[in-house]
């Protein structure tokens, strides 16, 4: 795919309303965030959110795009990048199922995207429209909560970057993002995981340069528990990362 095609964003195919092909049983709750509402609310978030699909490649939005929706990550996962100045491209984060991301869309209507969503591998989402949350908050006041728990759980992730950039030395960040990406990416009781970032990908994520990312990753390669790819990193026993 060339770089042009992959900037393209997904025609979506017609929204499929969640409430056709929801089963989700009344004691499980598959996002963390909702887990505070009541049953009934949960439903009528979920009843109210449209599936969209997307391929690997695939921008859900640009950085500088209007905020029109929120995001329930259900399948895949979702890089998380912004644009400085020179026009370089750093990963934030990276987000599995059950994450949530989007959630200033649902603050102001004039909401400006601060970042760029763009999906690693097929992403599944259940998309909630600004305009359909203001109409549900009006409808079950108690899905106000959602908005200031997503708030609140931004501003705890942030605070802990900050704090690692403060505390951690440089190599050991890259270190604990590559075991936090390792969980991120692995499937179910598997110790190999292909962790589908580059070197400056997890460079990015820990705060620092990709020579720097190399060099704390060598050990670990002599060690052979990682080895380095082309545009991934093969752990071979996630057990044994520091």
């Amino acid at each position: 795919m060339s770089a042009r095609s992959s900037r393209k964003r997904l025609k979506p195919a017609p929204p499929i309303r969640w409430r056709t092909i929801l089963r989700v049983p009344s004691n499980e709750v598959k996002w963390p965030l909702l887990a505070p509402l009541s049953e009934a609310d949960r439903r009528e978030v979920l009843r109210t959110s449209v599936r969209r699909r997307y391929r690997k490649g695939d921008s859900l939005f640009h950085q500088g795009d209007p905020g029109d929706s929120f995001h329930l990550l259900d399948r895949g996962h979702v890089a998380i990048t912004v644009t400085n100045e020179r026009g370089d491209g750093v990963m934030l984060d990276v987000l599995s199922p059950g994450d949530v991301f989007g959630e200033q869309a649902l603050v102001a209507p004039e909401s400006i995207r601060t970042a760029t969503a763009t999906a690693v591998g097929n992403v599944e989402t259940l998309s909630l429209r600004r305009a359909d949350f203001v109409d549900l908050r009006a409808r079950h006041p108690a899905v106000s909560d959602l908005l200031v728990a997503a708030l609140a759980a931004q501003v705890r992730r942030l605070s802990a970057a900050l704090l690692d950039a403060h505390t951690v030395a440089a190599d050991d960040r890259v270190v604990k993002q590559l075991r936090r990406v390792g969980e991120i990416f692995r499937e179910p009781e598997m110790s190999e995981v292909t962790v589908l970032l580059s070197q400056h990908d997890l460079a990015s994520l820990a705060g620092t340069t990709r020579s720097t990312a190399n060099r704390a990753l060598q050990p670990l390669v002599a060690a052979g528990i990682i080895s380095l790819q082309r545009g991934r990193i093969e752990i071979a026993d996630i057990g044994r990362l520091p």
